[in-house]
């Protein structure tokens, strides 16, 4: 019997249809989009990718290092945060509480704040005395920045875009998170869901529903088989929270700022409509509770003018360029809307052809949730 045309089936039925539509549209994983940044003219944008940023990022760092900074520190800084992941899940296979401890910076104390799955995932390689500890991971970040860079088909000197670098040199876990994301395929994605839940958003943006299912299985096998870790947690949530927030001063996002929260959610709702990926990337940097610095990096895999433009070290600089670049995609598509081709195509943000599907100062310690 043949199938009726939608046109001759009725309200009900036409209406069933589109919701099926929509519903497997939503969920089926799209096909990789252009290379960040190609809707700009080649040599325009190979000037600018090769030279003139990079060539930024190089004077930040001789500021950084040579205006009137403390060198001490700038030392302390190196392997800091792989101090604080390494005595948290030490802690916890000693019997202790892991958000009891923590390591100090500049005569101020930076606690653990990891989830469970943190401590877990963790754990085995405190077996390691905790100066290799560091060392191990601070090999891993460097090697893990230029997984990132490569995944992008950036040019290798963008290992040294400042915030990544930050997360680099602080041995923070998010810049091996942010490798494996980009790299690793559905396991990987699920691997980084365990090194910390800020992995979910960028995984939800690009549908991997694969490794969001893998992700969930991680986590409830981490509930059944350590149920007492977890209890611990929540019994402490609030103040390990709270003590983080203080000791970040509330971080470079939105989060906790109504008066750029509001329009910061609102404009990554906006953006969602036009391009989900991008709203979901940039929800890491711009949203995230107790953000660091080095979480601008998350914008990387969107555009890297947008990243750049993300690399001051202000607070708050996140969620005022995700408005002002929703305003900007929200604009291309009113002047498509209206018969009116921009100059430019609208930027084409997404991963690389050749990738796998991905998805006190602020400078220091960042081992947030």
């Amino acid at each position: 019997m043949k199938r009726p045309e939608l046109s001759e089936r009725g309200p009900v039925g036409r209406m069933w249809q589109r919701v099926v539509g929509s519903l497997r549209g939503f969920l089926s994983e799209p096909p990789p989009t252009a290379l960040p940044g190609d809707y700009l003219e080649p040599g325009f944008r190979r000037r600018w990718l090769w030279v003139f940023l990079p060539a930024a990022f190089v004077i930040f760092w001789v500021l950084y290092f040579g205006q009137g900074l403390n060198r001490e520190l700038d030392l302390q800084i190196v392997g800091f945060d792989a101090h604080i992941y390494y005595r948290g899940s030490a802690a916890w296979l000693a019997g202790q509480d892991p958000w009891a401890t923590s390591a100090i910076l500049g005569g101020h104390p930076f606690n653990y704040a990891g989830l469970p799955p943190t401590v877990i995932l963790l754990s085995p390689l405190t077996f390691l005395s905790e100066e290799a500890f560091v060392q191990l991971w601070l090999v891993l970040s460097l090697l893990a920045s230029i997984v990132v860079v490569r995944a992008l088909r950036l040019p290798i000197v963008w290992i040294a875009y400042p915030p990544m670098l930050f997360g680099v040199m602080s041995a923070n876990p998010n810049v091996v998170l942010l490798a494996v994301l980009l790299a690793g395929g559905k396991w990987g994605g699920a691997v980084a869901s365990l090194i910390k839940i800020i992995a979910i958003p960028p995984l939800f943006g690009e549908r991997r529903w694969s490794g969001l299912l893998l992700a969930a299985a991680a986590f409830g096998a981490t509930v059944v088989l350590f149920p007492g870790l977890w209890l611990s947690f929540l019994q402490q949530a609030g103040a390990v929270q709270n003590t983080i927030n203080a000791q970040s001063d509330g971080g470079f996002s939105a989060w906790g700022r109504p008066l750029v929260l509001i329009p910061t959610v609102v404009a990554l709702i906006v953006l969602a409509r036009i391009d989900l990926r991008a709203s979901a990337w940039l929800v890491v940097p711009a949203l995230f509770p107790t953000s660091q610095y080095h979480y601008a990096m998350f914008a990387l895999p969107v555009d890297p003018f947008l990243a750049a433009t993300m690399a001051f070290p202000l607070p708050l600089i996140a969620p005022i360029m995700t408005i002002a670049y929703t305003a900007v995609r929200l604009g291309v598509v009113m002047r498509r809307r209206r018969g009116s081709p921009p100059k430019a195509e609208a930027p084409a943000l997404g991963r690389p052809q050749d990738a796998p599907a991905a998805t006190g100062t602020g400078f220091g310690p960042s081992a947030g949730l």
